[in-house]
Order: structure tokens, then sequence, then C-alpha cells
């Protein structure tokens, strides 16, 4: 049986050197502990890993009795088991559906019943069509009877950019967008015994982001609105903004529970991104404040007449940027500062 780090699979000895030499410094083990699902006090369930298909790219890790989360699928899927079926929060890429699937029928043959997506990216909405189309209807009823297809719910925000006006080319397929929508902040419902809240978070990563509460398995999934592996995405093209992404992750913090009193069991709230690993409230406090750290900074320098190339060149992400920054790719830290810059830069006022 293996367990799980932050950098993945790892064996039950190496885990146990892990904890005893996080438990030297009380801040290094409070962060290590975060995703460290293999604790001897955890029950045996928690610690099940699902074993891919041979040759597949993704991997399923449980992390509840009834919560899973595909990791490699171009963003990471949540799955969520009961008696009503399965129900998952992001379908991940267009390109990797078939193996999600599969992932899918290696840990229960029930029928997926709804499908929760975050955001509008691509990432996230790709294999919709293909997911739902392997599924059937939540509701049956007088209007879909027939349909052998699942649900899609996502922030009315979202079918604004994937679908388009009639007579233009659409940037996603019908098949993606989804089948039912909200407007209000929160939309809640009761499924395979949960109690599941979708609370949007405008103007955050981007204008449709939501996130995904399960209330009995303690478990949010955050969509984009954290990524460990790097500074926030900023889409201002899309609505983001940099105050946005702080209201989106103070409310997280709300919501999130801490390793507290009990600090080396694993009783906290999991806290799963878009991309990369599982977090808990004591990384996300890290991450809140770092963004608010570097906003501060930016909001400085802008007062003191700075350009956006002196801002840069000063380097506000100063003590952050070999943690979270990149030079290449598509998010680089520059792209940060300036995301931030530009948002501070056209609200001050004169």
């Amino acid at each position: 049986m293996q367990e799980m780090t932050a950098n993945g699979p790892v064996t039950r000895e190496t885990s146990r050197r892990v904890r005893l030499k996080c438990m030297k410094t009380s801040g290094a083990w409070l962060v290590a502990l975060v995703v460290m699902l293999g604790s001897s006090h955890a029950p045996q369930g928690l610690r099940a890993q699902q074993r891919p298909p041979e040759g597949a790219a993704v991997e399923t890790i449980q992390i509840r009795s009834n919560l899973y989360v595909v990791f490699g699928a171009g963003g990471n899927v949540v799955m969520h088991l009961g008696p009503e079926g399965v129900i998952l929060v992001d379908s991940g890429s267009a390109a990797m559906a078939d193996q999600v699937l599969a992932a899918i029928k290696t840990v229960t043959t029930d029928p997926i019943r709804l499908i929760i997506n975050t955001s509008a990216d691509a990432d996230h909405v790709g294999g919709n069509e293909t997911i739902a189309a392997a599924g059937v209807s939540i509701n049956p009823n007088a209007f879909n009877s027939g349909t052998e297809a699942a649900a899609v719910l996502a922030h009315e925000n979202v079918l604004n950019r994937v679908s388009a006006s009639t007579g233009e080319q659409p940037p996603f397929p019908v098949g993606t967008w989804p089948t039912d929508t909200y407007i209000a902040k929160t939309i809640s419902m009761y499924l395979n015994d949960e109690g599941i809240q979708v609370m949007h978070q405008p103007a955050a990563h981007s204008d449709g982001d939501s996130i995904v509460f399960f209330r009995r398995a303690d478990v949010i999934a955050t969509g984009d609105i954290i990524d460990l592996r790097r500074f926030p995405v900023i889409d201002a093209a899309t609505g983001g903004s940099v105050q946005g992404e702080l209201d989106a992750l103070n409310r997280l913090l709300d919501l999130a529970i801490p390793a507290m009193p009990l600090v080396y069991k694993e009783g906290r709230t999991y806290l799963v991104p878009g991309h990369g690993r599982i977090a808990d409230h004591a990384e996300l406090v890290e991450y809140r404040d770092m963004v608010t750290v570097i906003r501060d900074r930016i909001k400085d320098m802008i007062d003191k007449g700075m350009t956006l190339q002196q801002v840069t060149a000063a380097n506000p992400t100063q003590g952050y940027r070999a943690r979270y920054g990149s030079d290449t790719g598509p998010w680089t830290t520059d792209m940060f500062v300036e995301a931030i810059f530009n948002e501070l830069r056209s609200t001050r006022r004169p």
C-alpha cells in the first residue's frame, strides 16, 4: 500500500521518516501533513490508491471514503460517489476524456449523473461532451425523457464564455456547454447523502469561477483559485482580478477548518485545486498572504509613481518567486506582476 505526500506516492517507511523529520519543527510538519493521507491514525480506505489502466497518464487517489481525485487529466477531476451515482467536479481536457472515463470505471460502475464546472477553461470543460454522454440524466422528466447524458452545471458566465450568439462560431462545441446554469451567489443541493454547495466567486481567476463544497466529506474543490505550483492566474480578459482572487481566498479561509487542536491527526478540510496537489488551511493562509503582500508592494510602488518596467525590475515577488514563479510557460511571474499593476493602476484615485 502506498501513501501520498506533496510529491506523490511513497513507501510506508519513507513516509514514517518524513513524519519524524517534520515533527522537529511545528511549522514544517503542519504544512507537510496537509497531503500526507497515510497516517497510522487514518482509516485504511483513505490511503487506497486506484491503479490507472496500463499506459494511462492519469492517477486516481482516494482522499475520503467516497471521494476521489483524478490527477493528470489536464485539470484535476473530483469524483464523489453515492446512492445517486457519480458526481464530478470538472471533466479535464478533451484529449484526456477517455482516460478519465477509464479511471472512473476502475473505481465504480455506477452511472455518472452530474458534472460541475468550476470555470470555462478548456482543461476544465473540455471533457464535458464525452464524459456526459457516458452518463445518464440526474432528474429524468417529460422534457428530457430519452436523454442518455449526465447534466452539466456551471455559472451562467461559463455558458457565456463557451457559447456564441446565433450565426457566430462558438469557441467550444455545443456538447461541451453546460446544460444547467445558476446566477445566484450559491446553489445548494443534496445528493449522495451529501450536502453540496456550489458558490460563485466573481472576478477571481475569471468571472465564472465556482467553488464546490462537499459538506459531509469536508472537501472543497477550488478550481483555479488556488494553484500551489505557481502564482494565481489572473485572467483579466475573462473578468479576473487580484481583488476578486483575494476575496475568493478569504472565503475559502472562512469555510476551511484547520487541523486544530490535534495537529498530528488528519482531521482537517481538504482543498482540491484545479491543478497541482491538495492543500489545507495552513497552506491556504500562506497562499493568501503571499498574494496580499505582493499586491501591497506593487501598490506602494505605483503610489511612488513607478512605471510597469520599474516595478518589474524592482522584483515585488521577492521571497516568493523561487517557490511560485516562472520565467517561461503560459503564466510567468512578469505576467502576474503586470496583471496586478494594470488593475491597481486603473483603479487608482487621482
